[in-house]
């Protein structure tokens, strides 16, 4: 299944996230800008190897794929063996020096989540996708609502996302 952001962000917009965005001083969604353009090209060339894990495992520890300053693509994981969960926050942390010495030019990081469906409320496991970008001052905040049948077949529900604060490329 290929997840494309800007008929994602289409949605949004439809939804009204845009001026929910604008009142906590974000700009509306630009589906043309670079930076939201590199995004999409890091989710895109990420899902398939995320949804196989799923199949596989039911789950996966939170990894990161960059665009690094030459506009290659790379994935970044943390195996730190003092510590035995990872989370979303370690990566960020971990990936911030690496932000701000200029190394990257995009930063999404994948996780499983648990997130409340916007339907009917009841907790329900998620692709949790968190993106910046150095030419925006805000991240990005995508939800992928998920399901696994008996058969390891992946169903997914209506994405949702918002603006979120810039973690990895703000001093």
């Amino acid at each position: 299944m290929h997840f494309k952001i800007i008929t994602f962000i289409l949605l949004l917009l439809a939804c009204g996230i845009t001026s929910r965005a604008q009142g906590n001083g974000y700009p509306e969604y630009d589906t043309a800008s670079p930076g939201l353009l590199d995004i999409q090209r890091v989710i895109d060339a990420s899902l398939p190897d995320v949804e196989a894990m799923l199949k596989k495992k039911n789950s996966f520890l939170p990894f990161a794929t960059v665009i690094l300053a030459n506009d290659s693509l790379a994935d970044i994981s943390i195996k730190d063996s003092t510590k035995t969960v990872y989370t979303a926050d370690d990566l960020k942390e971990e990936l911030s020096i690496g932000a701000l010495k200029g190394l990257y030019k995009a930063v999404v990081i994948f996780s499983v989540d648990e997130v409340p469906d916007p339907v009917n409320e009841k907790p329900k496991k998620a692709i949790a996708v968190f993106a910046e970008h150095t030419d925006d001052d805000f991240a990005y905040l995508f939800y992928y609502p998920y399901a696994i049948n008996a058969k390891r077949q992946i169903t997914f529900s209506e994405p949702f996302g918002d603006f979120a604060q810039q973690v990895m490329f703000k001093p």
